[in-house]
């Protein structure tokens, strides 16, 4: 069985404050894309995963490795909405956790990359 990744209370509070504050942004301030923007591009949505990472007590394998994928991409970025990407994504702390359980439980059939 694969193992699953706890979701600490520090990254659903990042998770929350960011979609509270995305969603007193004009569109053209707005960090993050919408489910439907994704779908288009083929990749995730920083809105969908925040509202996973709120409802949710852990996240399974995939999608822990998402979200590690996505802070190593993220991780160096500065910004408003660099941060608030990250921040729906979990924040800095959470994507730091997802890239060491990843490592840590990772085999040759669930690489990180």
């Amino acid at each position: 069985m694969k193992p699953k990744l706890t979701i600490p209370a520090h990254a659903k509070k990042a998770a929350k404050l960011a979609l509270q504050i995305r969603e007193k942004l004009p569109a053209r301030r707005k960090f993050g894309i919408t489910k439907e923007q994704a779908n288009k591009l083929g990749i995730a949505s920083g809105v969908e995963r925040a509202k996973q990472i709120i409802r949710s007590s852990s996240l399974p394998w995939d999608d822990a490795v998402r979200v590690a994928r996505f802070y190593q991409r993220f991780k160096n970025r500065e910004g408003p909405r660099a941060q608030g990407a990250i921040d729906l994504w979990g924040g800095r702390a959470f994507g730091k956790q997802a890239v060491a359980f990843v490592k840590k439980n990772k085999t040759r059939r669930h690489p990180l990359t």
